[in-house]
């Protein structure tokens, strides 16, 4: 098995607002600060966009076993570097809004408020790979501004590259992954678990951990961070 591995690490920065509704509370629909490794799949173009696909939905799985960089590269879920919010009031509602409705669904909020991550907002994600051709083809393949969240909101790609020795015991989580990202058997779970309940998948926040891991100092934020080098996108699934 390789003993280095490859990351990129990304920082994408908002060029507006950035929404999606992770929390509800009343009439109130929060922005959590996280970019789902879902979405960035698609967005740093890994896979097809979700746009150009015929059913205008993701096929996660499907999309991963059809694409070989996809397979080869594990992107975590973005954190935000820095948290500042602003709440917007939206009305879904007709000419008729003074009626009731008859949509019939408790779930479709026609009315409430947006909060939501303010424009230059920071997030920080790696992508790491065991293979250098694969992190070359990576860095020469991520756009320079890419869009996500509910919105489509734009933000800017900037990379940094690092290589750094694989080494195998105890370490603790630096970054979050999906809680079915590594395969069943590659860590032994130690302790100190933490949980983001996110849609589509959980996200582990924090873990203390066993198994086959690398150390890098990031370009952007706090550091150093210690990373799982067995980990595949929805690995689990």
């Amino acid at each position: 098995m390789s003993t280095t591995l490859h990351v990129v690490e990304c920082r994408l920065t908002a060029q507006d607002s950035l929404y999606y509704a992770s929390r509800e509370a009343g009439e109130t629909f929060s922005t959590r600060p996280y970019l789902m490794h879902t979405a960035l799949y698609y967005a740093l173009g890994l896979l097809p966009s979700r746009f150009r696909t015929h059913e205008q939905a993701p096929r996660y799985v499907e999309h991963r076993d059809e694409s070989t960089l996809a397979g080869a590269v594990y992107v975590h879920p973005a954190t935000a570097l820095g948290e500042d919010y602003h709440t917007r009031r939206f009305a879904a509602k007709g000419d008729s809004f003074r009626s009731a409705s008859s949509r019939g669904s408790g779930n479709f909020k026609e009315t409430g408020h947006q909060k939501m991550l303010v424009p230059g907002t920071e997030f920080r994600t790696f992508a790491t790979t065991t293979d250098r051709e694969t992190a070359t083809k990576l860095t020469e393949q991520l756009p320079t501004y890419a869009r996500v969240g509910k919105k489509s909101t734009t933000v800017r790609v900037e990379t940094v590259t690092h290589e750094t020795a694989v080494r195998d015991g105890t370490f603790s989580l630096g970054h979050p992954i999906a809680d079915i990202d590594y395969p069943e058997g590659a860590y032994e779970v130690r302790g100190n678990l933490h949980w983001e309940r996110m849609v589509p998948v959980d996200l582990l926040t924090a873990a203390d951990l066993a198994g086959r891991h690398a150390e890098v100092t990031p370009e952007w934020g706090d550091g150093p961070v210690a990373l799982p080098a067995d980990t595949t996108f929805l690995a689990q699934r």
